[in-house]
């Protein structure tokens, strides 16, 4: 594999990196949605519902996108160094 190629690689792996944590932000956006549609029908209905795993969900996708984000810098920073 050339230095070319090698950088083409990694090009796409930080493109995927970063087409996946658009993906992870839209997530956390429905999730939140979800999560204040479900608040708003606990109080209505006086109700218990699990929004509490919905906050959860929220901060796993918040974490998964810092991980996508530090990748495709570590990717990216790798590929100029070629």
């Amino acid at each position: 594999m050339s230095i070319g190629e090698l950088r083409a690689a990694l090009d796409g792996v930080t493109g995927l990196a970063v087409e996946a944590r658009g993906h992870a932000q839209v997530a956390a956006e429905r999730i939140a949605e979800a999560a204040r549609i479900l608040g708003e029908l606990a109080e209505r209905s006086g109700t218990d519902l699990p929004a509490e795993h919905l906050a959860e969900a929220g901060e796993e996708v918040e974490t998964v996108m810092a991980a996508l984000h530090e990748a495709s810098e570590l990717v990216s920073g790798l590929g100029a160094r070629l």
